[in-house]
């Protein structure tokens, strides 16, 4: 996710807004199907991203980026179209937006992008970040959707683009399709390193590099630069004779646990969500706390995971323990939670093989501090509202956005209070929404097979109706935390006479 640039009396280093990654193989889930998973952490609590819908370009454009740097880049001709969620400041650039953070493709093909990382000094020195010209995060899925026909295919285009343009900062993107996930991290200016993610595991991060060993004769599961390895040998930064086994985090990435003026973002800011996430669906790795960041890459979840535990990973902020910052309003809380309230968006990608197109992916999509909103799906091949698509950095009465920023901007006033209210609320109209789910979803499957238009109306229908029942709860309970807010303040300034 996006970034400022701190400077400290010792050095300069970026600090991270921050993201949270999950992915689980199609063999870990409940139902069969992929998820991937990120909370887009941005920096100012006022900045929507819109939800909208490219149509197929049959003439190509020139791409460039317009907020991180001067990236630019040539899509060719005869583009796909594809969904994505823009910057609201950006959506008049050329190709309708940058930042484009997640979306799928029509060829069925998904990108989350980025997971913000960040290489070593050591890294750095030899093969520096190309801060002005290479590719970053606002760029990757805004020019590799159109294209890409495969999960494999988005990792190669990236890398060849890491390869031969360079880096101009460090990220992870996770590639999905109907048959596989992969997760790609880059290093320096020029390195990268891509691992399949098991059928039956999953993955999860928090701002840090966490690809490990490799075994890059395995070409299935394996894709990297061609000197990854080689690089590293040649500039000091491994030595096979005394390191062991190449690990790329430990080779490329920064880890750092004995300097916290500047590395203190690694032990407070990034190991306890890993360590929270990997406790929760594995829980058995509590009884072997990481002090040191080398955390298992992939892990077997203790029980099959559903789009609903994916969601509460998303949403958790250490509730029930005492690293729960909201429920102390402690804001100077040591650890940083996975929730937090200047999250721009939240999204679950649910990739099934055996559906209908139109409703095989499914993007949940949750707005604002994911702790106070609930997951809405839209399905691929729904026409999305209107008021998904709008917005800017002033309150509004129409956009989604601001509807539920506004609720959130009030239970926070006092979360120990209003934070159940929101959250049983939300709770109660998720599991409606499941249940409607799956009877649209058999009803589609019936009509789609002959009348594809009769099964599109039912589609746009069931979206509008979801999103109806999603707005009245907001509103109801916005009045219900405002009501309560009324009456405070009229006891506290009644002022009654004699």
């Amino acid at each position: 996710m996006k970034k400022i640039v701190l400077v400290l009396s010792l050095a300069s280093v970026a600090s991270s807004f921050a993201c949270t990654t999950i992915i689980v193989g199609k063999n870990a889930t409940t139902d069969g199907s992929i998820l991937v998973a990120r909370n887009d952490d941005g920096g100012s609590a006022n900045s929507p991203s819109h939800l909208i819908y490219h149509q197929p370009r049959a003439k190509g454009y020139l791409f460039s980026s317009v907020e991180e740097n001067k990236y630019s880049y040539q899509l060719p001709d005869n583009l796909m179209g594809y969904t994505g969620m823009p910057d609201w400041g950006t959506r008049n650039t050329p190709g309708g937006g940058t930042f484009e953070e997640v979306g799928f493709n029509d060829a069925g093909v998904g990108i989350s992008a980025t997971e913000t990382i960040f290489s070593n000094p050591q890294t750095l020195k030899v093969d520096p970040y190309l801060d002005e010209s290479g590719i970053v995060e606002e760029a990757i899925p805004s020019i590799l959707l159109p294209q890409i026909k495969s999960a494999r295919q988005g990792v190669e285009m990236l890398g060849k683009i890491i390869e031969t343009t360079g880096s101009g900062e460090g990220f992870g993107v996770v590639f999905v399709d109907s048959k596989e996930a992969w997760y790609l991290e880059n290093a320096g200016g020029h390195q990268w390193l891509a691992v399949r993610v098991p059928d039956n595991a999953y993955f999860v991060s928090g701002n840090q590099s966490r690809l490990g060993e490799v075994d890059l004769k395995d070409s299935k599961n394996y894709l990297a630069s061609p000197n990854l390895i080689t690089f590293a040998e040649q500039n000091g930064l491994y030595n096979p004779k005394t390191d062991g086994k190449f690990n790329f985090h430990k080779v490329y990435g920064k880890n750092d646990t004995t300097n916290p003026s500047i590395y203190k973002n690694d032990i407070t800011y990034n190991y306890q969500r890993v360590i929270s996430l990997q406790g929760k669906y594995t829980p058995s790795t509590l009884k072997h706390p990481v002090s040191n960041g080398d955390f298992a890459v992939f892990l077997k979840p203790e029980h099959k995971l559903s789009v609903a535990d994916v969601e509460s990973g998303l949403q958790s902020y250490y509730q029930g323990t005492s690293m729960d910052p909201y429920t102390s309003q402690n804001p100077q809380s040591k650890y940083r939670p996975i929730a937090v309230f200047r999250t721009q968006q939240s999204h679950v990608m649910q990739v099934r093989e055996k559906l209908p197109a139109p409703i095989a992916n499914v993007a949940y999509i949750n707005l604002g501090m994911t702790a106070l909103s609930v997951y809405v799906p839209f399905y691929q091949g729904a026409i999305i509202p209107d008021y998904y698509q709008i917005g800017g950095d002033k309150a509004d009465d129409t956009s989604a956005f601001w509807k539920f920023r506004k609720l959130q901007t009030l239970a926070m006033q006092n979360f120990p209070k209003y934070a159940p209210i929101v959250q049983s609320g939300f709770a109660e109209l998720n599991q409606q929404i499941t249940k409607q789910q799956k009877d649209f979803e058999k009803q589609y499957v019936k009509i789609y097979v002959k009348d594809p238009k009769a099964a599109q109306q039912l589609l746009n229908n069931f979206t509008n109706q979801t999103q109806q029942q999603v707005f009245s709860e907001v509103d109801k309970l916005t009045n219900q935390i405002i009501t309560d807010m009324t009456n405070q303040v009229n006891t506290l300034y009644h002022f009654e006479g004699a």
